[in-house]
């Protein structure tokens, strides 16, 4: 059985959200995936309405505290997802956190540039927001409309920041929409996806954060090796090269589209584990 969609790779959020997919087909059932042409492929022994249905059947818990006793602020708060119905060992999102030292202490702070939002929001209320949007698009994804789940989108006031195709730029139209709290059109599943892809997949970053390196690879793959094409370590052909942006809107920061490479990545970035 094969799992497609249609993607846009110098899109970041289809991309990492392409990632996440494997990731969860890959629990589910064990899967390999590809880009080819403007689509992504999955094959495994699921279907995409199933995967979708077990990623927004329980909401996430909100870890506050880390095994090793740290406290977590609300804002950044890692998510434990769980699943019935096979996948079940629970899976914990925190690519947005970093454990470091503040005047001599450990802390829990935030790892840039993953963490796109501030303000009133924190990342359990995003989820929560998404998830529940994403439920009420569930039973009208079908058939065509499956394979173009990236590009339904609907209001949203909050979001992660990973798809470049829902943010306003402050620039623009003269106040950041998000400071506001007023619904800017967003796809949930690119959004949640995403969150879920870049946990394990994660680009070569640049020395000040502000750009990062992701290709595309052309031959099945799990996520185990997958991970290593997507960032440019195990080159995997055919593929694309991309150089990713983070981009400020008001108080937030997004990734905007990227820029398709010709030869090797540039150089000057280093890699995050």
């Amino acid at each position: 059985m094969t799992i497609r969609v249609i993607v846009d790779p110098s899109n970041p959020g289809q991309f990492f959200a392409c990632c996440g997919l494997l990731e969860l087909a890959d629990r589910f059932w064990s899967a390999e995936g590809l880009f080819k042409d403007r689509e992504f492929w999955i094959g495994c022994e699921g279907t995409l309405e199933q995967l979708l249905d077990r990623l927004v059947e329980n909401p996430p818990v909100e870890v506050l505290t880390l095994g090793n006793g740290l406290l977590v602020k609300k804002i950044i708060a890692p998510l434990r997802l769980t699943f019935h119905g096979g996948g079940s060992r629970p899976f914990t999102l925190d690519s947005w956190t970093q454990t470091g030292l503040e005047r001599g202490k450990p802390v829990v702070a935030a790892n840039r540039p993953w963490n796109f939002w501030s303000g009133n929001q924190r990342s359990f209320d995003i989820w929560l927001h998404l998830r529940i949007a994403l439920q009420e698009q569930l039973p009208r994804l079908e058939g065509v409309k499956a394979e173009l789940l990236f590009s339904q989108r609907v209001p949203l006031t909050g979001r992660f920041g990973f798809d470049p195709g829902a943010a306003w730029n402050a620039l623009d139209v003269g106040f950041s929409p998000n400071t506001q709290q007023m619904p800017v059109a967003s796809s949930p599943a690119t959004e949640m996806l995403a969150a879920i892809g870049i946990q394990r997949f994660r680009p070569l970053v640049s020395d000040d954060r502000r750009a990062f390196f992701y290709s595309t690879w052309g031959q099945p793959l799990p996520p185990c090796v997958a991970a290593a094409a997507s960032s440019g370590r195990v080159d995997v052909g055919p593929n694309l090269r991309f150089r990713g942006q983070i981009v400020d809107r008001g108080q937030y920061s997004a990734l905007g589209y990227s820029t398709l490479l010709k030869g090797a990545f540039d150089g000057g970035s280093s890699g995050e584990m």
